[in-house]
């Protein structure tokens, strides 16, 4: 059993349907819901690098094949979510994922397909990062999912100043 934090809701309906997790040693985990009964939400929950979970929310990647082609052995978990607690519980083979566990075939994140036309949530950063180190610079907004070439216009005028 792992024990795992909420890092984001990617998709909610009525309880969130794909998310994304953390364990202690900050492996990255998607987690797609399959199952609910009144008091536990059931997940298939997958380990996925950094890399492929950022192509995954940029559209690049459908959701079923990150679940049928994990990047390494061993990646597939059960996910229990209870009122305050979501844990990977049980090592999963790929021989005991069924259909009924897995996405469709052909959905891709799409950040801008919000329900209800609902406004994005906003959070206000204040980095403070060197200027003369425009590498880490560019990695920090990279991953925060922001379009990094508008902003390193804004840095070269800045720096050139």
């Amino acid at each position: 059993m792992r024990k795992l934090t909420l890092i984001y809701i990617l998709e909610y309906y009525d309880v969130p349907q794909i998310l994304t997790a953390k364990d202690a040693t900050g492996t990255n985990y998607l987690c797609t819901m399959f199952r609910q009964t009144d008091e536990i939400y059931l997940y298939l929950g997958v380990q996925i690098s950094e890399a492929r979970l950022m192509a995954f929310i940029g559209g690049q990647l459908d959701l079923r094949n990150i679940y049928l082609y994990p990047e390494v052995d061993n990646a597939l978990y059960l996910v229990e979510a209870r009122q305050e607690s979501l844990e990977a519980k049980t090592l999963l083979q790929p021989q005991e994922i069924v259909e009924e566990m897995l996405p469709e075939t052909g959905y891709f994140y799409d950040a801008n397909d919000l329900a209800d036309d609902a406004a994005p949530a906003t959070d206000t950063y204040q980095l403070e990062v060197p200027a003369h180190d425009r590498d880490t610079f560019s990695t920090l907004i990279s991953r925060m999912g922001w379009h990094a070439s508008a902003l390193r216009k804004t840095i070269r005028k800045v720096a050139a100043l």
